[in-house]
C-alpha cells in the first residue's frame, strides 16, 4: 500500500485518537492527562518519548493569569523521534483546547470538561501526528534519517512552541527543517493552502489595569473613574491604526475585553481594557508597539489615574519559499495538484513562527469543511473526519521524501 492507503486503512484508530482527545480538553501549556495520553499510545506503537517543558516562569505566568486562564505551574509538550542520525525533518502538532463550550449535540463524543472544548481543531492535529507516528514506525528502518514529532502546548497562549524551543526542542538530534499542518473549517473540503513567506499576523498583546478612586456615583469629582478611563483608552487606541499607519498597511486592534465595576450607582476603584494588534510588517509593528504604551501612559495620568501593564509578542509565522517549493510536490502526490494552492496571508496568528524564526518551516492549512461552515474558534466549529487520514499522510509523505532529497 501506498502511505495514503496506509493511512485511510488506520483511518478509525486515528478518529478514536482525536475523539479521546475531544473528550478530554486541556487548555494553557499545562495538559498533563492530554501529554499522558500521547505518550501511552506512542509506547504502544515502541517509540520513546520525552516531555519537553518545566516550571512557567511568574512572569510568563502572571500574563496568562491575567488573560483568563488558569494558572499554569509548568507545561507538558511531548517530544519523540523516529529513524535515525542526519538529517532530521519535525512534525508538528499543537494540542490545547479554549476555554469555551461547545454546541450540544454538535458529535457524540462531546466535551466531557465544562466550559473547555476544541473548537479550533487541535485534537484533530494530534490525532494526524499519533496517525503519521504509527506509519512511519512501521518504516522505520527505510527512513534516511530522524523524524521529530512535537506535541505542543499553550498555541492559544501564543508561545507554547517558544517555551518548547527554550527546553532543547530542536536540539538532541539538532532539527534541519519543519512542517505543520492546521485544519480549517471554512476552507473548501480536501484543499491544501499555504503562503510563502509571511503566512500569519504577528499578534501584540497589552493587559492594561487602570486603577481610580472609587466612591458614590452621586460624587464623581471625589473619585477618579477608572471606567471612564478605561472608555477613553479604548477609543483613542482604535483611532491609531487610521490616523498613524499608512492605509496601504493592515492592522487589526481588538479589545476583546474591557470594563469592571459591581453595581450601576457605584465608581469602582479598578477597570480593565486587554488590546491584541495584529500587524504584518514589522515596521508597522515597530511603530505600534512603542506607541501603544505611550497612549496608554498619557491617557491614563491625563485623568488622573495610575496603572499596571502587562504586554506579549507573538511574532508573525514566516514560510521558507525553499522549502514550500520543495514540499509542494509532495503535498500534490496526496491531494492531488488541482486541490493545492497558494493562499492569501492568515489574518491570524499561529506560534509556529517561532519555530519559522530558528530553522526553514512550511505551515500549510487542510480545508475541513466548506463555505458556510462555522469558522474557527466558534462553538459548532466542525471536522469531517474524512479528512484525518489526509492529514496523516500528508505528514508521513512529506516528512520520507523530504529525507529522501537531504539523505547523507
Amino acid at each position: 500500500m501506498n502511505i495514503l492507503e496506509s493511512a485511510i486503512a488506520i483511518q478509525d484508530q486515528i478518529k478514536e485518537y482525536r475523539h479521546h482527545i475531544h473528550r478530554n480538553p486541556e487548555i494553557g501549556f499545562y495538559l498533563p492527562k492530554t501529554a499522558a495520553y500521547v505518550q501511552e499510545k506512542l509506547a504502544e506503537m515502541g517509540i520513546e518519548s520525552q516531555l519537553c517543558g518545566g516550571p512557567i516562569d511568574d512572569k510568563v505566568r502572571q500574563k496568562f493569569v491575567v488573560a483568563g486562564f488558569p494558572d499554569m505551574a509548568e507545561s507538558t509538550g511531548v517530544v519523540a523521534t523516529i529513524g535515525h542520525g542526519e538529517p532530521c525533518f519535525m512534525l508538528r502538532a499543537d494540542m490545547d483546547a479554549l476555554p469555551m463550550t461547545e454546541t450540544p449535540g454538535l458529535v457524540d463524543f462531546t466535551s466531557e470538561i465544562p466550559g473547555v472544548a476544541h473548537m479550533c481543531g487541535h485534537d484533530a492535529h494530534t490525532a494526524m501526528l499519533l496517525g503519521a507516528a504509527k506509519l512511519l514506525k512501521e518504516r522505520e528502518s527505510e527512513l534516511k534519517g530522524t523524524v521529530k514529532l512535537m506535541f505542543q502546548t499553550g498555541e492559544e497562549c501564543g508561545c507554547g512552541s517558544r517555551l518548547m524551543i527554550e527546553h532543547g526542542l530542536l536540539e538532541n538530534p539538532k532539527v534541519d527543517a519543519a512542517f505543520a499542518i492546521h485544519v480549517m473549517s471554512e476552507q473548501e473540503l480536501g484543499t491544501v493552502g499555504f503562503t510563502p513567506g509571511i503566512t500569519s499576523a504577528a499578534m501584540d498583546t497589552f493587559m492594561v489595569k487602570i486603577k481610580g478612586r472609587g466612591g458614590h456615583s452621586s460624587t464623581p469629582h471625589l473619585c477618579i473613574d477608572p471606567l471612564m478611563i478605561a472608555n477613553q483608552l479604548y477609543t483613542t487606541l482604535n483611532l491609531l491604526p487610521g490616523r498613524e499607519i499608512d492605509p496601504r498597511e493592515t492592522v487589526a486592534l481588538t479589545s476583546g475585553r474591557a470594563g469592571g465595576g459591581t453595581a450601576v450607582n457605584i465608581i469602582p476603584d479598578e477597570a480593565e481594557v486587554m488590546v491584541a494588534a495584529r500587524t504584518f510588517n514589522r515596521e508597522v509593528t515597530h511603530h505600534i508597539v512603542e506607541r501603544i504604551p505611550e497612549i496608554v501612559d498619557h491617557t491614563v495620568k491625563m485623568w488622573r489615574g495610575s496603572y499596571d501593564m502587562i504586554d506579549f509578542h507573538t511574532p508573525s509565522t514566516y514560510n521558507d519559499e525553499a522549502l514550500c517549493d520543495e514540499l509542494r510536490p509532495s503535498i500534490e502526490e496526496v491531494m492531488g495538484k488541482d486541490k493545492v494552492y497558494v493562499a492569501p496571508c492568515m489574518a491570524g496568528t499561529e506560534d509556529f513562527g517561532y519555530v519559522g524564526e530558528e530553522i526553514p518551516a512550511m505551515y500549510a492549512t487542510l480545508g475541513v469543511g466548506g463555505k458556510g461552515a462555522a469558522p474557527m474558534h466558534n462553538p459548532s466549529m466542525f471536522v469531517d473526519e474524512s479528512m484525518l487520514a489526509y492529514g496523516t499522510a500528508l505528514h508521513v509523505t512529506v516528512a520520507v521524501n523530504w529525507l529522501e532529497n537531504h539523505s547523507k
